[in-house]
Parts: C-alpha cells; structure tokens; sequence
C-alpha cells in the first residue's frame, strides 16, 4: 500500500475513479531515471534530494503523487545500511553534548567546533575524523545503499497500481467478488479471507461464485486494522485468472465522509497490474493421487479443486469433480485432520446440495461423517479402488434415466445420438429405448430393416467380414456394423489372422 494522501483517484458521481499509471512514455522515461538513482554507494540523503529535484522537473507533467509513490516503492526494495564506526553513535552525542557544556557553556561557534570533536575523540580513543563519522550514522539520511535488485520499468508501474488499488481499499467497508475462477484459485482468496479474520458469505449465481467481504456494523466501528486486513486480501485476488471487485469506500470530501463506489475486473486488471501465476499443487498426498488414477482409469473426467460449491452461508471447494457424460460427482477426500475439523466438515457438508461423496479414513473420529445423509466412503491406510468405482457406478446411475427415442430412420448411430444428448456411448447403450428397435453394437435398427438384412445374407452368403461389409455399403449403411449384424444373425467368425475383413462367416 501507499500513503493515504498518496491516492491518486477522481470522484464521478459516486462512483470512484483510480488514476492509473498506464506505461505513457513520460511515466517510463520518470521511472528510468528514479531508479538511476539508487547506485550502491549512495546515501539515502543523497538519493532523497536528487529524487526532489527530480520531482520538481516532471511535476509539470505528471502527479507529485505518481513521483512520491514510485519513489517509495522503489526505496522498498533497497537494501540499507548503517556506516561502521567504531563507537556507537549514542556514546559519540553523549561525550560531546557532556564536553560542550562543561567546557563550552553549551554552545559552540564554527571555529569552536573542532576543538570540542577533538577534546571528545581524545577522551575516546578515537580519532576526530571517526567520531564526526559515527556522531551522525544512526540517523536515516546518512543510510548507505548496499543492494539494489533489477528492476523493470513497466513492472513497477503494474506494482504502483497494485498499491494503488491496495490503498483505496483502505477505506472501504465493504467488498464483493464475483468470479468464474477454478475452485484452487477460488481456495487461495478464501484462505487470505479467513486468515486476516474477515467476515464473508458467497453463493453461487449461475456461473459464477459471489463473495461478499462484510464490513463493520457502521462507519463508526471501521478500524484502521480491518481496512489494512482488506486491502492485504487484493494480491491473491488479483492474481485469479477471473475475477470483478465492487467496493463501497468512505471518502472525506470537504470534511465530511461520503460513500463511494470502487469497480475494477481482471479484464482492466489484465494491463495494469502484475502477473502472477498461481502455485498449483498436483496432488496434496498419495490418497489423492491414488484416487485420481482410479477416477481416470475408469472413465472418469477429473477435475482438481474446481468449482465452489455453496454450503449455507460459506463456500466448500471439494478435492474432485467427476464427470461422465451428464453424471457428475463431487469428491472430498477427508485425511488427517482434529475432531474439531471434523464437526465443521460434517455442518458445511449437511448444507451441500450437489452429488458428493466423502471418502474418509477409518482411523479418523468418522462416527459423525458416517450419520450423514451424504454418501461416504471409509477406508483403511490403502485406497479400495473397486469399492470406490463400485460407489460411483451406483451414484452414476441415479443421476441417469432411461433415453427414449422416437427414430425417424431405420438405423441409428448410438455415437451421433451420444453427442446430442451429452451421454456416453457406453451410458446410452445400457439405456436407451426405442419401440420396434434393437440394440445391434453401436446402432439401433429398425425390425424391419434387420428382417430385410437377414433376407439379403442369406441370399448373398457372404464369406468373408470384408465382403459383408460391402453388401452393407452397397445398401447405403454404415460397414462398421458387420460384426455386430453377423453376431446378431446368428453367425460364427474364424479369423485367420488380425484382419477382420479377411475373418470368415461360418453359416
């Protein structure tokens, strides 16, 4: 954050307007030079005064504001020290200020001067030019630069306007999120939200997961702690790859406090502030790395940490969101944790109303979780994978009804019917229905066209798989069906070898 009077931000309406820094050529060539003038070596007093003039040249141009703020983000990053002396400054002042008013009255004249640093330094030890050294070095403006990291012009101006943002939101009472982002970017907001002790709700709408920052109960009560707290939370949103802030501020315009509306979204965010990536995890422990496997292995689509899901008044992100076909799953894996994790898991999980699945260890205090009506799961130190499968088949099924289809041809490819109705060929197959229809591989056929297909086999006796599926495209039908027609009809194949057009059909 910056200095409160270091704000740069216009008021329309009621609304209020940052005034970012934006990488205009003056702002660069400013930048450029400031950080010119942090050279190791340099005192910060000398540094502080070439900074003023510097100032006084571009204020034409630009805000003071800009300049002081960029400044003390830059000096932030240098590395000060003390000079070395060989006696501490304390001691120095103290023999001198004892020296000048015993022998000098309390005062001395410039031509006095050294005679008192060299009566001090001799009482010392020292000589007259180390005590005038170390009489001053605690002092800020005698600070020495002794590191200076690589800065990049156009980085610190996306860090100024992250100050920038921090610090209106020092003043604000109250902020809303609404963000598409993953659940794991979603988890890292919510843990600073919590960490700094602020009260928040979320609910979802519609594709979007909503979190309202409360302020205090009145402007009264507004503490400067939970402003910084607010504004300390903006690294890890700003950071989500979605993200919109809306924030009431209070404001002092003419000595009285007025309310005021901040709106900023990640699609502005994107240009003007820093980029960060989000540190992502693969897997927290091999529990869940075990479950993802089998997850996959079984067909399912996994996503890690994704959407928020709503639990009363907070949000839950669980471990795992399964997906097959229209079939979805949500999974939270519950490791090692206190009993009093586990009481707050059991209250969030009752208030969840999505398909979710709790797999929990035994050795946990489980006898709350196992009285839930949610599904769940126990197992021992090592993963059951064919219990955990057999658990999501059976939640799979209960979200899938029978498909009944009216056709208006006489074949049906099950993989085209798949992808309109957003069903796995291998879920429609054991589902669906169609009046005066059979099941034949990967196609419903009419019983009159298999009657009719019969009829022309038996007329044809093709001898080979290669040669029915001719008879097949010369009807205007898929080939594909072959095996599956010559099964169907009661025929045997012998293969000779891996190709199936030279297998042949035993009658």
């Amino acid at each position: 954050m910056l200095p409160s009077e270091l704000l740069r931000a216009r008021r329309r309406g009621n609304r209020l307007v940052l005034l970012w820094a934006r990488g205009s050529e003056l702002e660069l060539a400013l930048v450029r030079e400031l950080i010119s003038l942090f050279r190791p070596g340099r005192s910060l007093k000398e540094i502080e005064e070439e900074a003023e003039e510097l100032e006084r040249v571009y204020e034409t141009f630009l805000d003071y504001k800009l300049i002081r703020g960029l400044f003390i983000l830059l000096e932030r990053k240098a590395e000060f020290r003390r000079p070395d002396t060989t006696i501490s400054p304390i001691k120095a002042r103290e023999v001198l200020y004892r020296i000048v008013n015993e022998r000098f009255h309390g005062f001395v004249i410039k031509d006095l001067r050294h005679q008192a640093i060299s009566i001090a330094a001799r009482e010392l030890g020292i000589s007259s030019e180390e005590l005038e050294l170390a009489l001053w070095a605690d002092f800020d403006e005698n600070l020495k630069l002794v590191s200076f990291p690589s800065v990049e012009p156009l980085n610190l101006l996306k860090e100024y306007n992250l100050s920038l943002l921090q610090t209106a939101l020092f003043k604000a009472i109250k902020m809303v999120i609404r963000t598409r982002a993953p659940g794991r970017e979603l988890k890292l907001l919510l843990r600073s939200i919590k960490g700094r002790g602020l009260m928040y709700t979320a609910w979802r709408e519609n594709d979007f997961t909503v979190v309202s920052i409360d302020g205090p109960a009145s402007i009264l009560k507004m503490t400067t702690k939970y402003g910084t707290a607010l504004a300390k939370i903006v690294p890890s949103l700003t950071v989500m790859s979605h993200w919109e802030l809306w924030a009431k501020l209070v404001r002092k315009v003419r000595e009285r406090k007025s309310l005021l509306s901040l709106e900023v979204n990640s699609l502005e965010g994107r240009e003007l502030l820093p980029k960060r990536d989000v540190e992502v995890t693969k897997f927290d422990s091999e529990w869940e790395r075990s479950l993802y496997n089998a997850l996959v292995a079984d067909g399912w689509e996994v996503e890690r940490e994704p959407e928020a899901l709503i639990a009363g008044s907070s949000v839950m992100i669980p471990d795992f969101r399964a997906r097959k076909g229209p079939a979805t799953v949500y999974i939270e894996l519950v490791g090692f944790w206190t009993p009093d994790y586990i009481k707050k898991k059991v209250r969030k999980v009752l208030k969840v109303k999505e398909p979710l699945l709790l797999v929990v260890r035994k050795d946990l205090l489980v006898a709350p979780m196992s009285k839930l009506g949610k599904e769940v799961l126990l197992f021992d130190k090592k993963l059951d994978r064919v219990l955990l499968i057999k658990k999501l088949r059976e939640l799979e099924a209960r979200q899938l009804t029978e498909v009944n289809v009216k056709p208006d041809k006489d074949l049906i490819s099950l993989r085209e019917l798949s992808l309109k109705l957003g069903y796995r060929l291998d879920q429609l197959k054991e589902r669906v229905k169609a009046e005066g229809y059979r099941l034949i591989g990967e196609f419903l056929l009419s019983e009159e066209l298999l009657k009719n297909l019969r009829e022309k086999v038996r007329e044809l006796r093709p001898k080979t798989v290669g040669e029915l599926k001719t008879m097949l495209k010369e009807m205007g039908l898929d080939p594909s069906l072959a095996l599956a027609l010559a099964d169907a009809l009661g025929l045997r194949i012998s293969w000779k070898n891996l190709n199936e057009n030279e297998a042949e059909l035993i009658y």
